[in-house]
């Protein structure tokens, strides 16, 4: 024990924890002697009563000495204690390979006599052996992690490189939306100043107009006397046109509704021709690096050249670009602008985790689609062409849950002209498949692009006062009693009417 008294804190008698040296000599735990400090309101020593104008500095040594006096102290107490036999006190020697637990000599005489047991020394050096080599193959990634070798090696430099591209691209964004309103801003205070500016204007008129009668007035009055009675009657008239108007008209203030009301609102709705909503979002993970696809992800287009930094996951040979978002039920369209080109696919798929990256686009692989190829289309699943009259510039996608009278459900995809919404194609797909849109760019073909949908805002006027027969009115279930008792009313006279030619 004295050496652990040597290791000990003056102040809180335990062992030192991470121990400073004073000016003085003398060691402490930091948090004890800032604690100290604090208390007394003095920067003395707790032993000697030295002021200490420096700050503490950490004493490596005397922490190094507790920590290695800690690790001795443990192993000791594993030494005297964990490695005996609970049950006979005797120093464990042996390893039950029946029962894999380690025993003493006295648990495999009495208990162990007949199971596989091995020295203790040897059990441990056999595991040590298998555990290596369990743990190798994780070194040997470790190794190609830290040489950039390994596919996750690649694939977090390839996350860097698209992080930056992303934040560059947040950035452009947000930069239009702030010129946007900063123009915007600069619009509402320009009409503001201009409206200011044509009140003024009117007001100076007004003043220059009440002037000039004023001073033909008092002109006219410098008349000689037989002229001046001749003319008393107009110049009085006149001189009542210049009064100004009891009353000042609203108009003559600025129109702060005009300017403030729903501000926020209109701005927005002005936002809505700079911020589309697009019903697809095309996944750029998912993309080929032959593949162009544009800022907003909503347009490919197929590139000769490579790109530079290209896609470390595996992807399908097709070529194909899935959407982001795959839907299991409902009702969901979209509409894709192919223009003139007359070599393109699209369709759905199911999930990534179901597909290949070999698979061949049909539906026995989970692919639903149409080709064009030149002037003819093509199911993907079978070779068979056909034609149309006109050849659609934008393709509308329709998913959708389909059901029958006897209960059964499927959905349906089918594509269409968008500008006519004629139908050309659609499949019968097997219900509570989770399915993504894809669309494939070919070769010398231009550009497919997802069409922005239409948003509409409806505005609900709440807590609109009527009165209780439009709400009668209103009412479906309203509507419904009265239908009913008219019918009934009506069989009743029915049913009259017959018994009394019955009866008479």
């Amino acid at each position: 024990m004295a050496l652990e008294d040597e290791l000990s804190c003056p102040v809180c008698t335990e062992l030192f924890s991470d121990p400073v040296l004073l000016s003085c000599g003398h060691s402490f735990c930091r948090q004890c002697i800032n604690d100290h400090w604090t208390s007394s309101k003095s920067r003395n020593c707790p032993v000697c009563r030295q002021v200490s104008p420096q700050e503490p500095v950490s004493n490596l040594t005397l922490r190094n000495t507790c920590e290695t006096y800690l690790k001795e102290k443990n192993k000791k107490k594993e030494k005297d204690g964990e490695h005996e036999c609970p049950l006979h006190g005797e120093k464990i020697k042996l390893f039950c390979q029946t029962d894999e637990q380690t025993i003493c000599t006295m648990c495999w005489e009495y208990e162990h006599r007949w199971h596989k047991t091995q020295p203790l020394e040897q059990a441990v050096r056999q595991r040590k052996g298998k555990l290596k080599t369990a743990i190798r193959p994780a070194e040997n990634m470790l190794m190609s992690l830290r040489n950039g070798a390994a596919q996750d090696a690649k694939i977090s430099k390839y996350n860097q490189s698209q992080a930056q591209r992303t934040e560059k691209r947040i950035r452009e964004e947000f930069n239009k939306l702030q010129q946007f309103l900063k123009k915007e801003e600069e619009s509402r205070i320009t009409a503001l100043n201009e409206e200011e500016k044509e009140k003024r204007g009117k007001m100076k008129r007004k003043i220059r107009s009440l002037s000039d009668r004023l001073r033909e007035v008092e002109e006219r009055m410098k008349d000689d006397d037989v002229t001046f009675l001749q003319n008393y009657d107009s110049i009085v008239n006149r001189a009542k046109k210049t009064l100004p108007d009891s009353e000042l008209s609203p108009d003559a203030l600025i129109d702060v509704q005009k300017h403030l009301g729903n501000l926020k609102y209109q701005v927005w709705e002005k936002m809505k021709d700079i911020c589309p909503y697009y019903p697809v979002i095309l996944n750029q993970n998912a993309a080929p690096p032959d593949v162009s696809m544009s800022n907003d992800l909503t347009s490919v287009t197929s590139c000769i050249h490579r790109q530079n930094e290209h896609n470390p996951l595996p992807l399908h040979s097709n070529h194909l670009v899935l959407g982001s978002v795959g839907y299991s039920s409902g009702v969901q369209t979209w509409d894709i602008e192919v223009g003139n080109s007359h070599q393109w696919s699209l369709g759905v798929c199911l999930g990534s985790e179901e597909r290949s990256v070999v698979q061949m686009l049909n539906p026995a692989n989970g692919f639903w689609g149409i080709r064009r190829d030149g002037d003819v289309y093509r199911f993907l699943n079978i070779t068979a062409a056909f034609k149309l009259k006109t050849n659609p510039q934008v393709v509308r996608v329709k998913l959708e849950d389909c059901y029958d009278k006897k209960g059964g459900c499927w959905r349906n995809v089918s594509f269409s002209d968008a500008t006519c919404n004629s139908p050309f194609a659609y499949f019968h797909l097997p219900a509570g498949m989770e399915l993504f849109p894809f669309v494939i760019p070919e070769k010398r073909s231009g550009p497919l692009r997802i069409v922005p949908a239409k948003v509409t805002v409806t505005i609900e006027h709440v807590g609109e006062e009527r009165s209780l027969p439009e709400r009668h009115r209103d009412s479906p279930k309203v509507q419904w009693n009265v239908l009913f008792l008219a019918l009934f009313f009506l069989l009743v006279v029915v049913c009259v009417f017959v018994m009394y030619h019955l009866i008479y």
